[in-house]
């Protein structure tokens, strides 16, 4: 039987690079890209219900809501007035509340979660429920939106497609939107990021669970792939995209560190504080932020 290939690139080049008690990974050596095999026991409750309430939820509402302002500031660059923008894996509305408003037009939901579909709802945003992914396709009930999406949206949505039907599931939820859908935007975490690297030097030396976190072992569903920009570069044009433009994100508040990284809450707060603002400022000067940010067209469409 054939060795596992690449999710992004395809290569035939996965070599064994961390193994741990509840997940091994493994690097492409063509593109980079990481593939993780998890072991720990999965939470099967709403993905969304798996999460603590207070300072790490108030955190990540900040960092949504921030990165929405940026997104839409961006993509303003090649679409003077976004407008009809799904959201794919929505959660809980948090950057549609800020595409709201920064002025986007008409925009929607839509999640698996029925927590995540009723806060949209709640919150004035029309919202569908997705049904579950068949192999790799993923259906969409595109009759509950008021709108055929212009603009798509994948937020920390892809790493949780499962490797060997990434590029299958991508491939499928864009051409189901076509021929409307004119602009994808993915966020995806790097490995390039400097969080990453310090959670894969900790787990070399000490402890993986910070490492753990970062790939959501013992979630549902956790992360199976980080990526990097060659590995990016390699599966945008295999899912019927065009780059035009990419920039990177902290995807965390300096100051509320200690409120997103579950494995350092047991250092003194004011020393977590003080790490983040320190690990923020690198990363943005070395520019090794831990999310990736990809503006695609696309490819045929020129509109």
């Amino acid at each position: 039987m054939s060795a596992p290939s690449c999710p992004a690139c395809a290569s035939s080049s996965l070599r064994p690079s961390f193994q741990g008690p509840r997940l091994d990974v493994e690097t492409c050596a063509s593109c980079g890209h990481r593939v993780a095999t998890h072991r720990a026991p999965r939470n099967t409750a709403d993905y969304h219900a798996q999460y603590d309430s207070g300072g790490f939820m108030d955190s990540l509402r900040v960092t949504r809501q921030r990165q929405a302002r940026s997104i839409v500031e961006r993509l303003r660059r090649h679409i003077p007035q976004p407008s009809r923008l799904l959201d794919f894996g929505a959660g809980r509305g948090w950057f549609l509340e800020g595409c709201r408003e920064a002025g986007v037009q008409e925009l929607a939901g839509a999640d698996i979660s029925e927590l995540s579909v009723n806060l949209m709802r709640d919150a004035g945003i029309p919202a569908m429920r997705l049904p579950l992914p068949e192999g790799g396709q993923w259906p969409l009930p595109l009759q509950d939106l008021p709108f055929r999406p212009r603009i798509l949206t994948l937020l920390d949505v892809v790493e949780h497609f499962p490797g060997a039907h990434l590029t299958d599931m991508v491939r499928h939820l864009v051409t189901q939107l076509a021929p409307e859908l004119e602009w994808v935007v993915l966020k995806v975490p790097v490995a390039s990021g400097l969080l990453y690297r310090v959670s894969r030097a900790m787990a070399g030396v000490a402890s993986s669970g910070l490492l753990e976190q970062l790939y959501q072992a013992g979630t549902f569903p956790p992360h199976e792939s980080y990526f990097t920009h060659d590995s990016m570069e390699a599966l945008l044009p295999r899912v019927g995209l065009e780059r035009v433009d990419a920039f990177g994100d902290l995807d965390f508040e300096a100051d509320s560190l200690a409120d997103r990284a579950h494995a350092l809450r047991k250092l003194p707060r004011p020393l977590v504080s003080l790490a983040g603002q320190g690990l923020g400022a690198v990363a943005r000067g070395l520019s090794l932020e831990d999310a990736g940010i990809f503006i695609a067209r696309v490819s045929g469409n020129r509109a």
